[in-house]
């Protein structure tokens, strides 16, 4: 049993049990100028037939007529209820409170601290000693009544409260479910996107004889035990990403003929820094895309990253491939990450893009814990 079960039964129990309690102690309060074993029975009798009410409510009338909207057998059960619980109440209030005037001492063995005093409190149960039983009687039914019925409408509240808190909990549960699936179908999404672009490159490199096609092929197969392993967390080491991009770009590195002008600035405060996995990918991989880097002779992709514990700001500036279309679509990976960023840190991030002569992309992020 773990400590979020606990807490879930204290909430729904063990306050309901503390709110009895003190019922118990306040009507024992109010009875406090008669003897106090009288008092405790008195207020022991009432809250028992209170208690009797809220469970039969809760878990017979309102389960069975009221959520049924049978309303006209509910309401009259209740009041049949409530009127034969009053009248047992009452019957066996009267009866303890005989039993306790009998023992009473005559008057003239009193002591002085058995005299109650003006000054002392009324009790909200006291019998008038001198009047007749069915004054008496009278007198405890219809304060039976009144504690009673309002024990039924507490029961009411008290269900309800706890309806709405279960009904709370569940769409809670449902909308993490949710995000869970949706971010699980956006990893899915990237993971073959970047595949099916990697095989291609290995392909090509080995078909022209490329003697950089077996190290790309250890730089893929570094990068698919991360995707595959790794990036399964909800967060994971920034360190890791670092590692899954410098790979990445190496790997590109191998596809092209000669230097490219691909530089990957980090400025890291911390080795304990979390963060979402596979965020910074499509970026990287759209600007190698789009830059035209080993076609146009003056093409570039610069790559910075500074974090610490709370902040992270990543930013890409390339150049533009000069036959691109002005209305190219930034592609699946784009998109996925938008709605990653909005799952993830919801109100948290600011993705700014700018397109005039080059293109550059600003990500800041307002880091969690892990």
């Amino acid at each position: 049993m773990n400590l979020k079960h606990i807490t879930s039964l204290f909430r729904h129990y063990g306050i309901e049990a503390l709110v009895w309690l003190a019922v118990f102690l306040l009507l024992t309060i109010s009875n406090i100028s008669y003897d106090l074993l009288l008092s405790v029975e008195l207020s022991a009798i009432l809250t028992f037939g209170m208690f009797i009410i809220s469970i039969v409510c809760h878990y017979f009338l309102i389960p069975r007529f009221y959520k049924d909207s049978k309303y006209l057998i509910f309401i009259s059960l209740s009041l049949l209820f409530v009127a034969g619980i009053s009248w047992l109440s009452s019957y066996v209030l009267d009866s303890v409170s005989t039993s306790y005037l009998a023992s009473l001492a005559p008057e003239n063995e009193q002591s002085l601290l058995d005299i109650q005093l003006p000054s002392e409190t009324k009790p909200f149960f006291e019998e008038p000693i001198e009047t007749e039983d069915s004054h008496i009687h009278l007198s405890s039914l219809w304060k039976s009544i009144i504690l009673y019925v309002g024990s039924f409408f507490l029961s009411l509240l008290m269900y309800y409260r706890r309806k709405t808190e279960e009904i709370e909990e569940q769409q809670s549960l449902l909308r993490q479910e949710n995000v869970r699936m949706e971010l699980n179908f956006l990893r899915s999404q990237i993971n073959p996107h970047f595949l099916f672009n990697a095989l291609n490159n290995i392909y090509s490199m080995v078909y022209t004889g490329d003697s950089h096609a077996a190290d790309s092929v250890i730089s893929l197969s570094e990068m698919l035990r991360y995707v595959t392993y790794e990036s399964k967390e909800s967060r994971i080491l920034l360190s890791g990403e670092i590692s899954y991009l410098d790979n990445y770009i190496e790997f590109q590195r191998f596809s092209f003929e000669g230097d490219i002008n691909v530089i990957f600035e980090k400025d890291i405060k911390s080795d304990m820094i979390y963060i979402a996995p596979m965020l910074f990918q499509p970026f990287v991989e759209n600007s190698f895309k789009y830059s035209g880097i080993g076609i146009d002779k003056d093409a570039f992709i610069h790559i910075s990253l500074t974090a610490d514990v709370d902040d992270l700001s990543f930013q890409i500036i390339n150049s533009k491939k000069k036959m691109i279309s002005e209305n190219t679509k930034t592609g699946i990976g784009i998109e996925n990450v938008r709605k990653r960023l909005e799952l993830i840190y919801p109100g948290r991030y600011q993705l700014e893009f700018h397109n005039t002569d080059v293109f550059k992309l600003n990500l800041h992020i307002q880091l969690d814990s892990k």
